[in-house]
């Protein structure tokens, strides 16, 4: 697990955390599961074609979204939107494939600032 990104954002405002995979053809989502986690505690969770957030935790209720538009290309990327000092930690992205297991982890640290 070494770290691929560092991120930087600042209280309130909206943060990209980038994770792609380069797909030979386009990624069939309805076969994938994507999971954006810190540590066990799920930020996001996308199988099937579908967010799938009965198990997110609840600090990031109504805060995270993927790009579903551009994940069949590989964006795995995931967007905090009203960042707070405690989405300060380590992400780990991983995109399996229910076919074939293949899996694909990164890890992203996302360094959170208060307003000064």
């Amino acid at each position: 697990g070494q770290l691929d990104t560092t991120c930087h954002a600042f209280v309130g405002e909206t943060v990209v955390l980038p994770c792609t995979t380069t797909p030979l053809e386009e990624l069939t989502l309805s076969k994938s599961m994507l999971y954006w986690q810190i540590g066990t505690k799920v930020v996001h969770f996308f199988k099937n074609g579908q967010d799938s957030l009965e198990d997110q935790d609840k600090k990031f209720f109504g805060r995270t979204s993927l790009f579903l538009d551009q994940m069949k290309h590989g964006n795995l990327s995931l967007k905090i939107s009203n960042v707070q000092l405690w989405d300060d930690a380590e992400y780990s992205c991983i995109y399996r494939q229910t076919e074939n297991h293949q899996t694909k982890k990164s890890t992203i640290k996302l360094n959170v600032s208060g307003k000064t």
